[in-house]
C-alpha cells in the first residue's frame, strides 16, 4: 500500500482523477481517502510505480503545484506583494521555462524538470509507505527548487527590464503629444535593414537632415539609449502621421514605433510604396 497526503482536496481529487485515467492493471486499486489522502494497491509495484504514478505526479507537478511553488518563492523568498506584479512575474517564469526567452542570457527552456523528478520520486516511491507530498517536496527536491528560484530571480529580472521599457515608451508617447510637429506627415521604407525617411512631399531626408530634428536636450536626459538613426529624429519630429512600407512588419524598430506613435502609424506592404511615390 502507498498513502499519498496532498495539502488540499483540489490537488487529491487531481491526481486521483490522472490516476484513474492512467491506471491499466485491473488488479491496481487507486482510493480516494479523507478528502486529501489517496491510497494505492498494486500486486505489480515495480510496473505501478514507473508507469502509472511517477508519471502522474510529475503531470501534477507541472499543472498544479509548480505555478504554486514559484508563486511562494516570488512573495516569500523576494517580498513581492502584489498580486498583478506576481502573476505577471509568474509568467514571464513560465515562459522562460517553456522555452520562449531564448533572447535572454542565461534563459534555458527547464527541459531536465521531469529528469529531476522522475529520478527523485524513483528513488522515494515503495510499497508499503505513506507521506505527504509537501514533505518529500521540502527534503527530497533541493535541486528542483534551486532551479525554480533561478527561474524566478531570471523572471524578476525581465519584469523590471519590461517596467523600465514600458516607462521609457510612455515617456516618449507622452512627448510626442505635446510636441508641435515638425513635419505633419513622414514616408518609411524599411529595405535591406534599413529605414529610408522621406518628408510629406516625398523627398528624402539624408541621415544629416533627420539628426538636425533631434532635440537633444530631451533624448539626452534619458538614461534608455534611443536609437540616433530613426527614432531619436522621428520622436522630435513628432509627424501626425507615419507610413510604413515593409515586408517584415514584426521588425522590432517597426514595432517600437507603433508602440509609441500608436494610431498616428499606418502600416504599408513595400511594393506600395513605389505605387504613392510614382503617383505623387
Amino acid at each position: 500500500m502507498i498513502q499519498i497526503v496532498l495539502s488540499t482536496k483540489k490537488e487529491a481529487d487531481f491526481i486521483w482523477k490522472l490516476l484513474l485515467e492512467v491506471q491499466n492493471d485491473e488488479d491496481d486499486t487507486v482510493m480516494f481517502d479523507q478528502e486529501t489522502m489517496i491510497t494505492c494497491q498494486s500486486h505489480h509495484w515495480q510496473e505501478f510505480i514507473q508507469q502509472t504514478l511517477i508519471p502522474t505526479f510529475i503531470k501534477y507537478f507541472v499543472q498544479i503545484k509548480e505555478p504554486k511553488l514559484l508563486l511562494s518563492i516570488i512573495k516569500e523568498k523576494y517580498y513581492f506583494t502584489d498580486e498583478d506584479e506576481q502573476q505577471q512575474i509568474l509568467h514571464i517564469a513560465q515562459s522562460i521555462m517553456d522555452g520562449e526567452y531564448e533572447d535572454i542570457p542565461k534563459a534555458q527552456k527547464f527541459e531536465s524538470r521531469d529528469r529531476y523528478l522522475y529520478a527523485a520520486f524513483q528513488s522515494f516511491l515503495h510499497p508499503d509507505l505513506s507521506f505527504h507530498m509537501d514533505s518529500f517536496i521540502m527534503f527530497r527536491l533541493h535541486t528542483y527548487l534551486k532551479k525554480l528560484t533561478e527561474y524566478v530571480e531570471l523572471s524578476i529580472e525581465e519584469y523590471k527590464l519590461e517596467q523600465e521599457y514600458q516607462n521609457f515608451i510612455q515617456t516618449l508617447r507622452d512627448y510626442v503629444i505635446r510636441k508641435e510637429p515638425k513635419i505633419e506627415n513622414l514616408h518609411i521604407l524599411h529595405e535591406h535593414s534599413s529605414f529610408i525617411v522621406y518628408n510629406d512631399t516625398w523627398e528624402k531626408l539624408s541621415r544629416q537632415e533627420l539628426k538636425q530634428y533631434i532635440d537633444r536636450h530631451f533624448i539626452f536626459q534619458h538614461p534608455m539609449y534611443i536609437d540616433s538613426q530613426i527614432l531619436a529624429p522621428l520622436v522630435s519630429i513628432a509627424p501626425l502621421k507615419i507610413y510604413i512600407y515593409s515586408d517584415r512588419q514584426d521588425e522590432g524598430m517597426i514595432l517600437t514605433i507603433q508602440n509609441i506613435f500608436q494610431e498616428r502609424v499606418v502600416l504599408f506592404n513595400k511594393n506600395v510604396f513605389y505605387k504613392r511615390k510614382v503617383s505623387f
